[in-house]
């Protein structure tokens, strides 16, 4: 993966130039914070010839062909200055617009691939966001420095360096935003572009962060807007989802080139089945796993898939249950302090994330942001009624209330508020546009900061361009599942009447239907599971030791009771023996690491601690 931080002077510093001790506490801090090994790190610097601009960045990846250098040259305008991309692109030769444009932004949306870019030339700094903006841009001012960095922690420490001086100590203690912190606990990620560090917020979707002369601004870019579902005959329906298909077929294309192959984590369901439609359609060859027992649908229908799309190698894993009674785990402290350095407390550690040791060249593809083409907060939402979609707002904004502070309600309601009266007229595209904005936004690049900062991983439904055309389909039509079910009958027709695992297509499941529907219908029956064999989440029902080597650290750190109520988690914690509000208690406890500061200690990553024995329910 590759790391940047950007850095120039303020209006108020003419004719200063970025201190030489910031770019050293930079280079330093960058070995503490990073999540890949120090010694695995290339660094690279641009400076402006005044030194008001500096451009700074950091890789773990190899040098190889397949990627782009860290720090790519440009000359725009008569100023020559670096480009440095996060993420990939489709097309290597996208690179090439990126260097010439004056319009980051729109070029950014037009190049197929799922990636951000920082630029640094001698009038300034350009940072950019996607439509999603997984590939995020951290950015505050201190001490008369604009700092911009795809790592909120590295941004934000700097700017703690710069504020104490050269004689400052590092790592410097960081400041913690509390309140916003709220949203975390309800549901494991933001519902703002707060970041949990003092002064340092996120660039929303859609824009260029841009520093000229020392003033920043933000630019916005319209975003796509969705027309009404054509109608059923009409061509306009068929463009869409040629539209749709080409370019999913696109953004699988640098795949071709790999020569160990791909491989596919394949279910009997919709996501991996488009995915390996894809790769059908563009006739990249691939390997499939499947996680169940063998009379599971995933597994089932996962060989009905490989059979039907001459897939050779498909290998099946049986799922982990532990023994009869319980299982041991990793400890909790260890797994929590790996996730906080990889999304720098901004996950919560329900979720798990990997720490690679290395970076491989190996092909990997991801199925994250499909809800983009079934409505993102609308996928399983089951009906579009007024009320039930505020009722879905209300969930989203206020989970867990009775559990939580007079003050962190207070700012629930804030956030219910602000969201309702931006889409009084339209709660269809609040659920849509505030999965992209938030769940996607920012729930999302923790994870794939995780992978791509191990191997060479592609993100096809996180595509500029996929993203941008699956915007402009009504997410009406999305929400009835027939946009993802028209792909797969396109993209691979042998798999397209296939059985479904567990519930039926949405457009499926209605009534009145006439018999040529019903008929339709039968050709793609739902298949469900005959047991209730499935793999066992030992994260999931907290079992008295999980929760003991929680309690004591939730009770310990005071700033958690601005946000949950004490009396409500100590009832939470002491009842047995699972344990109630499983993602809150995590949560909590992810909070409480963060604002230890064990994260920022190098041995953080090699914390070896007894195993912990839970339940199995």
């Amino acid at each position: 993966m590759r790391f940047y931080l950007a850095l120039t002077v303020s209006a108020s510093e003419r004719g200063a130039t970025v201190p030489g001790y910031v770019i050293e506490a930079a280079r330093q801090l960058a070995t503490m914070v990073l999540p890949v090994p120090a010694a695995s790190l290339r660094h690279g610097t641009w400076f402006s010839p005044d030194r008001h601009v500096a451009l700074l960045s950091w890789t773990n990846e190899p040098r190889h062909d397949w990627l782009p250098d860290p720090l790519v040259n440009v000359t725009l305008d008569g100023q020559t200055g670096v480009l440095g991309i996060t993420g990939h692109l489709n097309d290597p030769t996208g690179i090439d617009r990126l260097r010439t444009t004056s319009d980051l932004g729109t070029t950014l949306d037009h190049t197929g691939g799922a990636f951000g870019v920082f630029r640094a030339l001698p009038s300034g700094i350009d940072a950019v966001t996607s439509i999603t903006r997984t590939d995020p841009v951290y950015h505050c001012e201190s001490n008369g420095l604009h700092l911009v960095s795809n790592r909120a922690s590295l941004g934000h420490l700097v700017a703690r360096a710069a504020d104490e001086g050269p004689d400052g100590h590092l790592p410097p203690r960081p400041a913690y935003d509390i309140a916003p912190m709220q949203a975390l606990v309800r549901h494991g990620f933001y519902l703002t572009d707060d970041t949990p560090f003092e002064g340092l917020t996120t660039l929303p979707e859609l824009s260029t962060l841009r520093v000229r002369d020392g003033r920043a601004v933000i630019l916005r870019r319209d975003p796509p807007q969705a027309a009404p579902t054509p109608a059923r005959l009409s061509p306009l329906r068929s463009r869409r989802i040629s539209e749709l298909a080409d370019t999913l077929v696109a953004s699988v294309e640098p795949l071709r080139t790999h020569p160990d192959g791909v491989s596919v984590a394949l279910s009997g369901g919709r996501d991996s089945r488009l995915i390996a439609a894809t790769l059908y359609a563009a006739g990249i060859p691939f390997r499939a796993t499947t996680t169940g027992v063998d009379d599971h649908p995933d597994v089932e229908l996962a060989r009905e898939i490989c059979s039907r799309l001459g897939v050779a190698e498909h290998q099946v894993k049986a799922p982990d249950h532990g023994d009869s009674d319980s299982t041991l785990t990793e400890h909790l402290l260890p797994r929590t302090l790996r996730l906080v350095r990889m999304t720098e407390g901004m996950n919560s550690a329900f979720d798990s994330a990997i720490s690679p040791e290395s970076f491989e060249l190996t092909a990997r593809l991801s199925g994250s942001g499909s809800e983009v083409l079934r409505g993102g907060w609308l996928r399983d939402q089951p009906k579009l009624t007024k009320s039930a979609l505020l009722g879905r707002l209300r969930t989203i904004t206020q989970a867990q209330s009775p559990m939580m502070t007079h003050e962190a309600n207070a700012a629930a309601h804030a956030l219910f508020d602000e969201f309702s009266a931006a889409y009084a007229h339209d709660l269809v595209r609040a659920l849509d546009e505030l999965h992209l904005k938030f769940r996607t936004g920012r729930w999302l690049p923790g994870s794939r900061t995780a992978t791509l900062s191990g191997s060479r991983v592609h993100h096809p439904f996180l595509d500029h361009r996929l993203q941008w055309q699956a915007m402009r389909v009504s997410p009406e039509w999305r929400w009835s599942e027939e946009v993802m079910y028209r792909l797969i009958e396109r993209l691979a027709p042998p798999i397209a009447r296939m059985p479904i695992a567990n519930h039926p297509w949405r457009f499926d499941d209605r009534r009145g239907h006439t018999p040529l529907h019903r008929r339709a219908r039968r050709s793609r029956p739902v298949r469900r599971a005959t047991s209730a064999a499935d793999a066992f989440h030992w994260h999931r029902p907290l079992g008295p030791n999980h929760v003991a080597a929680m309690r004591e650290r939730i009770l310990d750190t005071p700033e958690l009771f601005r946000l949950a109520d004490r009396r409500a988690t100590e009832r939470i914690l002491d009842q047995a023996p699972t344990t109630p509000r499983t993602n809150q208690v995590w949560s909590l406890y992810t909070i409480a690491v963060l604002l230890s500061d064990e994260w920022l200690s190098p041995k953080s990553q090699t914390v070896d601690m007894e195993r912990v024995r839970g339940p199995v329910l």
